[in-house]
């Protein structure tokens, strides 16, 4: 059965980044041969075969894939948009846009090249700030004022309907209790979730917390909507999608570097985001 591609989605970065993970078991070997890639002007033109009609391909970088012979890498631009990593042969003709994870080394490399370039500046995260809905801070909720200082914090780019927010939240609240770690809550409904639109407005509107978000993913129907809060859900999704955000969850450490995905354990909130 043939699948039909659309050419127009195939880049389209408002997506559950869990989603269309393509997992390779890779064989170790002790001699890779070097790659060629093809050229930038190569590649632009190949790209923007699959891209919306007048769209403008910045290719960023391109280079070998180390692990994997006659395999290369290549980070884009679309629009000026976010950067997007995706895979080619060496003549340019074929394209892979995906997760890429190394089954020997469990690493997701597609992840490791995002981290390279997805940071947030200072100026950037005073921007963000503007649009944090709640924070959690030592098992409190604080919606509207301050909370106490803290000298560490994280962002947390959760949608209230994402089902990898949901199982991630309890984890990264139990990492954040026990390291004196301030969560501050931007709220990101991708389309794909059903509700998730009206579940962040109505949290909003209702100054409602952290536990409020883990209920709201099993509520049969939104908090009391506002037009305050349909306003302010929408321009913080702009700013998060300004930053290259492209799915949910995604994790802001301190130094501004960029986690998509959910952590899988407090051993990788550690390395993501240090103690």
């Amino acid at each position: 059965m043939k699948t039909k591609f659309n050419k127009s989605k195939l880049f389209k970065y408002s997506i559950t980044l869990s989603l269309g993970i393509a997992i390779l078991g890779l064989n170790a070997c002790s001699k890779l041969e070097t790659t060629k890639c093809p050229s930038t002007s190569t590649l632009t033109t190949n790209i923007e075969h699959f891209t919306p009609p007048g769209a403008k391909v910045e290719v960023v970088t391109e280079k070998p894939l180390q692990q994997i012979k006659g395999l290369c890498e290549v980070v884009v631009k679309i629009n000026g948009g976010p950067p997007t990593v995706i895979y080619t042969d060496p003549k340019g003709n074929y394209f892979i846009a995906g997760q890429l994870l190394n089954a020997i080394t469990k690493e997701n490399l597609t992840q490791k090249t995002m981290e390279q370039f997805f940071k947030v500046s200072k100026n950037e995260e005073s921007n963000l700030n503007q649009y944090v809905a709640f924070s959690y801070y030592k098992g409190k909720s604080y919606f509207g004022t301050n909370p106490p200082p803290a000298d560490k914090y994280i962002y947390l780019i959760t949608d209230p309907k994402c089902p990898f927010c949901h199982e991630a939240e309890p984890l990264i609240q139990k990492w954040a209790d026990k390291n004196g770690v301030e969560v501050r809550v931007i709220l990101f409904p991708l389309p794909i979730h059903p509700g998730a639109f009206q579940s962040a407005v109505g949290l909003w509107c209702n100054k409602k917390g952290w536990n409020s978000l883990h209920a709201a993913y099993n509520a049969k129907s939104p908090m009391s909507q506002c037009p305050a809060g349909d306003t302010f859900i929408k321009n913080s999704m702009q700013e998060a999608m300004k930053l290259g955000v492209q799915g949910t969850p995604t994790i802001i450490g301190m130094d501004g570097k960029m986690h998509p995905g959910a952590p899988s354990s407090e051993k990788q909130l550690d390395e993501w985001l240090g103690k």
